[in-house]
């Protein structure tokens, strides 16, 4: 045989090796990568089992069970009732929505969007099996809770005046919104999130943070978002805000209580009742104006209440910023806020005006608790 074939048929033999050797290896990577696979999906499975193990005893009386938000419920209070129950039927419950009161625009706007009917408002909770969503103070909830059977709180507001001897199912976390914490319940089950409970748990979830720029919004809100933008196909995340936002703003046909009434959430601490009603507006003109009008019916507000303290807090954002305007509703609440709050920029004869902000849930709720119970009231 001449040389000439002798390289060619060694040329032709190290070419077989090569391409050989380069299969096998790209064999044995995806076999490893399919065995890295399925051992991610079964650990994967593993700490899903695991954390279902805290819904093994739920304290349940009858076939059912109801999740509930606080009265004057907004999107964060509606959605999380909603998105709860349906994530507890996916794991076997019968699990309910409901609402304490009629929902707020901007929820009532979210759910025709996502062609969704506004849950069941239950009047009185009385003897039923109640999951209490984004709240745990007995002032806030709907009534009759006192004599519910509570069996579970989900909420990322401090510790409320609720209490049981019963074992109840828990999770409370310093997260910007309760929907959030429902995403990660979701991911922690196991139980796939379609397109439209997507959709509204991003709304809830935008709208409770103010478009993630709350004070108590968290890199856990901010995934969340980015999770459930691309699950609901909503490309423009602030655009939607922007629409729920001036759906918040509107107060359409609502008479001035209305207004004030529209956003109320009551508390105690030190022996003393208390209640804050929060309004938004758009700019500091307006926000001045909308003070005076709620000022001028807080007395009214203040009687169909059971408090001893009452303010309005109307609050707007500039360019990232939020301002706030706290309205007492006589010379007894105005005293106690002075002596909470003396670290405030401007008092106009009506409003308490803070230019850095006195969230009610990140700062005014917790400031004047803290006052309240150091300097008891008789």
């Amino acid at each position: 045989m001449d040389t000439k074939k002798i390289g060619i048929i060694s040329l032709i033999g190290i070419l077989v090796v090569a391409c050989t050797a380069y299969f096998s290896y790209n064999a044995g990577q995806n076999k490893g990568f399919s065995i890295k696979e399925e051992e991610y999906k079964a650990e994967r499975e593993y700490l899903c089992n695991l954390n279902r193990g805290d819904l093994e005893h739920l304290d349940l009386t009858s076939d059912k069970f109801y999740l509930i938000g606080h009265k004057s419920p907004d999107a964060d209070t509606v959605i999380s009732a909603i998105a709860g129950a349906r994530l507890f039927k996916a794991l076997g419950f019968n699990a309910i929505p409901a609402i304490a009161e009629k929902a707020d625009f901007e929820s009532q706007y979210i759910l025709e969007k996502a062609g969704v009917e506004e849950p069941e408002i239950l009047y009185d909770v009385s003897g039923l099996d109640i999951m209490m969503v984004d709240h745990n103070e007995y002032n806030q909830a709907a009534d009759g809770m006192q004599d519910a059977h509570i069996i579970g709180i989900i909420d990322h507001h401090g510790v409320g005046s609720v209490t049981t001897g019963n074992v109840i199912y828990g999770t409370t976390r310093p997260i910007g919104a309760v929907c959030t914490i429902m995403w990660m319940n979701y991911l922690n089950y196991g139980v796939e999130i379609d397109q439209n409970t997507a959709f509204l748990l991003l709304a809830a979830i935008l709208s409770d943070t103010g478009n993630l720029v709350g004070t108590f919004t968290t890199s856990a809100d901010v995934e969340a978002v980015k999770s459930l933008s691309k699950i609901a196909g909503v490309e423009d995340t602030d655009a939607f805000y922007k629409e729920m936002y001036a759906e918040k703003l509107s107060y359409r046909g609502m008479s001035d209580l209305e207004i004030l009434l529209a956003d109320y959430k009551g508390y105690e601490a030190g022996n003393v009742k208390f209640g804050i009603a929060l309004a938004n507006a758009i700019d500091e003109e307006s926000a001045a104006k909308l003070a005076k009008r709620l000022a001028a019916v807080l007395p009214e507000g203040f009687e169909s209440k059971d408090v001893d303290l009452m303010y309005a807090e109307v609050s707007i954002r500039e360019e990232g910023v939020k301002i706030d305007y706290i309205v007492p509703v006589d010379d007894y609440s105005k005293k106690v806020f002075e002596d909470a709050f003396p670290d405030y920029d401007e008092y106009d004869g009506t409003s308490f005006i803070f230019r850095s902000g006195l969230g009610r849930k990140t700062k005014f709720v917790p400031g004047l608790t803290d006052f309240l119970v150091s300097y008891p009231h008789e």
